[in-house]
């Protein structure tokens, strides 16, 4: 009971340090990785060892090594571990029947499954391919004609797009950012977009980020 305790602490303390687009520490500078997307991944435990074990549970690891002939580059909008952590934790206090998750093996695999390919494009885009957001007008307008519109292989629709900011007093001068929008869900925080591995990009999504509300 205290070591559950102790994870919400620390899920509560990054949630409220949330920014913007807070960069999650890959381990590298260089945005290219000698590896699949899977091999990628599994370098890195601190932050995708629970993505890596839904990935194996839901028999998935073929999309990420790039053995899917219909996909041998794809887009993954990435949750990190501390997202499905924060998932199976909540899962554990609402205590549904049926529904209790201490640990992946818990969740049933076509569950697992579901879950991830709404986090999946059958095409690689980069960051360079996203259209700027029109600021004339809100990312859910029906007259917005900016951002880059896809369809996950899990069927749910998303709108990438970027956005330009001021710096010393000049518009457009600052960084630029890449955003994501759930067309169900809304706002979805992104942290380091464009890890570029052998078969694809991963946009790695905040720790904030609500698992499966994509």
């Amino acid at each position: 009971m205290k070591k559950i305790w102790l994870l919400w602490g620390i899920i509560a303390l990054v949630w409220a340090c949330d920014t913007e687009q807070k960069v999650i520490d890959t381990g590298v500078s260089n945005p290219y990785f000698d590896g699949t997307i899977m091999d990628y991944l599994r370098s890195n435990d601190k932050n995708w060892d629970l993505t890596v074990e839904m990935i194996e549970h839901a028999d998935l690891t073929d999309l990420f090594e790039g053995q899917v002939v219909t996909c041998p580059e794809i887009t993954f909008w990435a949750p990190p571990a501390y997202s499905i952590l924060r998932f199976m934790l909540e899962s554990q206090k609402a205590a549904v029947p049926g529904e209790i998750y201490t640990k992946i093996s818990d969740m049933p695999k076509e569950l697992c499954r579901t879950f991830l390919l709404k986090h999946v494009v059958s095409k690689k885009y980069l960051k360079s391919d996203i259209a700027y957001i029109n600021k004339d007008y809100f990312i859910n307008e029906e007259k917005q004609d900016g951002g880059t519109d896809m369809t996950c292989i899990g069927g749910n629709k998303i709108r990438a797009y970027l956005r330009g900011s001021s710096w010393a007093g000049v518009a457009e001068a600052g960084a630029v950012t890449l955003n994501l929008y759930s067309m169900e869900h809304g706002e979805i925080p992104v942290a380091s977009p464009d890890i570029q591995p052998k078969n694809g990009v991963v946009h790695a999504l905040n720790y904030s980020y609500n698992f499966g509300k994509i």
